[in-house]
């Protein structure tokens, strides 16, 4: 998987983190006594996720910035292979 799509799918994911901590944060503010409790732990839950994104994306972004010699692209492909085996066991 190229560094351009994996990009786009941490953006997509962080897109979908940021949607759900807007609905956790609407119960939150106007549920039950028992859906605040659950949207609190759901907060800290997508926080630490969004981290974890941010993070990715920026490690991602800095990747696809430096300089492609040899060794980036044998990197690249080990990653490659690597995912397609992984994907091949998971699916049969």
């Amino acid at each position: 998987m190229a560094l351009a799509d994996i990009r786009q799918e941490v953006i997509h994911t962080l897109a979908q983190t940021h949607e759900a901590q807007r609905e956790a944060h609407d119960l939150l503010d106007h549920g039950a006594d028992g859906e605040r409790v659950e949207a609190a732990g759901e907060l800290d839950y997508l926080a630490r996720q969004e981290a974890l994104l941010k993070r990715r994306l920026g490690e991602v972004e800095r990747r696809m910035t430096e300089k492609r010699g040899l060794f980036s692209w044998a990197r690249q492909a080990w990653f490659d292979l690597m995912f397609h085996f992984e994907s091949w066991i998971a699916h049969g």
